[in-house]
C-alpha cells in the first residue's frame, strides 16, 4: 500500500490528457505537414528523396546511434543498473527500478497495437524495422530507460554529477530519437509521442525511484 501512495496519479492523468490531444492531432491530419517536413529535413531533394543529407558514410554513424536504443541494449544497460542497486544492498529500490523499466518494455507494443499506424512510405527507408510505426519503440524505450538511470543514480551524485549525467542521458536520447526519423522509418510525430508517454511513465514512477529504502 505504501507503494502505491507513491505513485503519481496526477502526473499520469495530465500526461494521458497532453497525449490524448497530441494523437488525435497526428491522426485527423493536422500535423501532416509537420511529419512531411521533418523526414524531408533528412533528405536531399534530389534523386526521389532516397538519398540521405550528410557525407557518404552518415547513415552508417546514425546506425551506430540508433543502437543505443536497440532493444538488447537497454536490456543490458537495466541489467547494469538493478545489479548496481542491489551491490548497494538496497533491495526495495532495486525491485521498484526493476517494476518501472518492466513497464517501459511493455508500454511500446501496446500502444503499437492500438494506434496501428503505418511507418512513413514517402522516402526510403535505410533500416529494418517491421513492427507499427506509433510511437517509436527506440525513442520511447531509450527515454523511459536513461531517464529511470538518471533519476536513480542522481540520488547518489553530486550536483556536479547530476549534470553531466543528465547531459549524457538526454544528449542520448535526443539522438536515438533523430536516428529513426533520419533513417526514414519513423514520424516526427511518433518520436514526440514516445517523449510524452515516457516522461509521463517517468513522473508517475519518480517517488518510487528515489525512495531509499534498503
Amino acid at each position: 500500500m505504501n507503494a502505491l501512495k507513491q505513485l503519481n496519479l496526477k502526473a499520469l492523468f495530465a500526461g494521458a490528457l497532453v497525449f490524448a490531444a497530441w494523437a488525435y492531432a497526428t491522426f485527423s491530419g493536422f500535423l501532416e505537414g509537420f511529419d512531411r517536413w521533418g523526414l524531408m529535413l533528412f533528405r536531399k531533394e534530389t534523386d526521389g528523396n532516397s538519398l540521405p543529407i550528410g557525407p557518404e558514410g552518415t547513415p552508417d554513424i546514425v546506425m551506430a546511434v540508433t543502437h543505443m536504443g536497440d532493444t538488447i541494449t537497454l536490456i543490458v544497460v537495466s541489467l547494469a543498473l538493478v545489479g548496481w542497486i542491489l551491490s548497494k544492498h538496497s533491495k526495495t529500490l532495486a525491485i521498484r527500478c526493476a517494476a518501472a523499466i518492466t513497464g517501459v518494455f511493455l508500454i511500446s507494443p501496446i500502444f503499437k497495437f492500438l494506434f496501428d499506424r503505418d511507418r512513413p512510405d514517402i522516402v526510403e527507408q535505410l533500416a529494418h524495422a517491421s513492427s507499427k510505426s506509433f510511437p517509436s519503440g527506440h525513442a520511447l524505450r531509450s527515454a523511459g530507460i536513461y531517464l529511470i538511470l538518471y533519476v536513480v543514480l542522481s540520488g547518489f551524485l553530486s550536483v556536479r554529477g547530476k549534470q553531466v549525467l543528465f547531459t549524457i542521458t538526454s544528449t542520448v536520447i535526443v539522438l536515438t530519437s533523430i536516428s529513426r526519423v533520419y533513417l526514414g522509418v519513423h514520424w516526427p510525430t511518433d518520436i514526440v509521442a514516445s517523449w510524452i508517454i515516457a516522461l509521463t511513465w517517468l513522473y508517475f514512477c519518480k517517488k518510487l525511484l528515489t525512495l531509499r529504502t534498503p
